[in-house]
């Protein structure tokens, strides 16, 4: 994983991207995919959208994420998705954010 400056205003390391693993009792896809935005973004998830804007649910289902994922136990699944600023990889077992190029 590689880092980048984060602002003028701060000076600690913002991860070019995050990977965050799902499928964990309590980790769901969707879960993952705040984790990874917010690691991404430089916040905590419960920040996510006061602190970096980002409210996930204004941009896609997760709910429907979660369905979709659990449907297709065992096999090869690749979702991008983007919000913002960032864009998203979810497969069958992990979840990537990165700031959009």
């Amino acid at each position: 994983m590689s880092s980048a400056t984060a602002d003028s205003q701060s000076h600690d390391p913002v991860p070019e991207s995050v990977r965050v693993e799902h499928g964990d009792p309590g980790r769901s896809p969707s879960r993952a995919v705040v984790e990874a935005v917010a690691g991404a973004a430089g916040v905590e998830p419960v920040e996510l959208a006061d602190e970096a804007g980002i409210v996930l649910y204004d941009h896609f289902d997760l709910d429907a994420l979660d369905r979709l994922v659990a449907s297709h136990p065992g096999t090869t699944i690749d979702i991008s998705l983007s919000v913002p600023g960032y864009e998203i990889s979810v497969d069958a077992t992990a979840v990537v954010a990165e700031p959009a190029r």
